[in-house]
């Protein structure tokens, strides 16, 4: 369960090969220095956790407090729109849920929703 009842919301934005982590994401980890996002092909799902700076494809977390990250995902884009089935580059948010035994936010693509850009944009 998230551990504050925020909005956990994962923002992928293909035209710009962006990826935001919204602040409720960033609180229900514990404000982590390093997260990993791992995908399971099978279930369609994305999985976001802190990791160690040492840890395979580690992102770094600014240290100043954010209201989001924005990181550039190419390649893990792609593979995601693939996945997913998503024939459009039009930008998805993705509502994760927290589960407290994996210290993870799970996301199921399949009930990613399709929005503007600009909305896009203002998902802080």
């Amino acid at each position: 369960m998230n551990p504050r009842n925020e909005q956990l919301l994962l923002t992928m934005n293909f035209q710009d090969e962006t990826m935001m982590i919204n602040d409720g994401i960033l609180n229900a980890l514990g404000r982590p220095k390093h997260v990993q996002i791992l995908i399971n092909d099978g279930a369609k799902r994305l999985l976001l956790r802190p990791c160690e700076m040492d840890s395979n494809q580690a992102v770094v977390i600014p240290a100043d407090h954010i209201v989001q990250v924005e990181i550039g995902a190419r390649r893990l884009l792609k593979k995601i729109r693939k996945l997913a089935g998503w024939e459009t580059e039009q930008p998805r948010i993705c509502a994760g849920e927290f589960v407290d035994e994996h210290q993870a936010v799970f996301f199921d693509l399949s009930r990613a929703i399709a929005v503007t850009p600009e909305a896009a944009a203002h998902t802080a």
